[in-house]
């Protein structure tokens, strides 16, 4: 039996400064700043950033731990992660996003595969990116100076460069993901694709990297964390983490995240994979026209969050 997962519902890196990370997304990339919150196992020390299209909508969001207040190490890519985040463009966009990335200084390579195009690029930090030629049924975000016919709109797929190909593969086709690409297509290069079941707006596909000497990677500033995959709700949370059980693979717990609750696996491969809900969403704290103005922490955690705006590095967002 395999378990009900339709999308990727968001990725997690960690970068350095939090007011570069900002700087990048929101005003290079021009997606939204749709949440300032905490880490809620340490609040003083880290923020937990989102970005995302104007809500949130799963899908569509980025997230990041600047660790500039723990003095966190340099991280290396390599094989045993996550190591890449594809955006979606629309088809006809990618001279300007070339152009733009040449007036911000923004090292990029351009290749075609899997008969689409994409811009390889790397945060300020090092994590890794590409702007991918697509269709989705997602809108771009309109507040930033990107014209609205050339922006994001959401994700487009995750690259997970495996240190177990096969036990990847296991673990996708379990959780309902399709092979679609394979390695023979004639510009597929050294990756696999998987493809989500279900009608998601956008972010339902997985490739894999196939690189067995690939050295492996040291996790720090600049490398992903987790992707973390999208369930409609608890219940079908429940019904996923079960099934991967059934199949031998070892879930967490549940965490409370606020804004979606949470599990987590280990995959054969190396790399984390969450399953986040869809709700409850950032709207439960913030009114849409506001998200992203204020620091902001769940109720239950028990902080002075005035307390927690001295201890953290300002940010301008104006």
């Amino acid at each position: 039996m395999a378990a009900n997962v339709d999308g990727i519902h968001h990725v997690t890196a960690f970068c350095d400064d939090p007011q570069e990370n900002y700087d990048f997304f929101a005003r290079v990339l021009g997606l939204r700043f749709v949440k300032r919150t905490v880490r809620f196992d340490v609040p003083d020390k880290l923020y937990h950033l989102y970005y995302a299209d104007e809500q949130g909508t799963p899908g569509t969001v980025i997230t990041f731990f600047p660790m500039s207040n723990l003095d966190m190490d340099e991280g290396v890519n390599g094989k045993g992660q996550m190591s890449r985040t594809g955006l979606t463009i629309p088809e006809g966009s990618v001279e300007y996003w070339q152009d733009r990335f040449d007036e911000h200084d923004v090292e990029y390579s351009t290749e075609e595969r899997f008969d689409e195009t994409a811009i390889a690029f790397s945060a300020p930090d090092g994590v890794q990116f590409e702007l991918v030629t697509g269709e989705s049924d997602i809108e771009a975000w309109t507040g930033a100076d990107v014209p609205e016919e050339y922006g994001i709109r959401g994700m487009y797929n995750a690259t997970i460069h495996s240190a177990d190909p096969q036990g990847t593969f296991d673990v996708l086709e379990t959780m309902g993901w399709e092979r679609v690409g394979r390695a023979d297509h004639p510009q597929a290069g050294d990756r696999v694709r998987y493809e989500a079941p279900g009608d998601a707006p956008c972010a339902t596909k997985v490739d894999v990297l196939v690189r067995p000497n690939a050295p492996g990677y040291v996790q720090g500033i600049g490398t992903y964390l987790h992707v973390a995959f999208s369930v409609e709700n608890d219940w079908e949370q429940t019904e996923v983490s079960q099934t991967l059980r059934d199949n031998g693979y070892i879930t967490t717990s549940k965490k409370d995240r606020d804004y979606f609750h949470s599990q987590y696996i280990t995959e054969p491969g190396g790399a984390v994979f969450e399953f986040a809900t869809k709700g409850p969403g950032f709207t439960i704290d913030e009114d849409v026209d506001e998200l992203g103005e204020e620091l902001r922490v769940p109720a239950w955690l028990d902080v002075d969050i005035e307390y927690l705006k001295e201890q953290l590095p300002e940010i301008d967002t104006r």
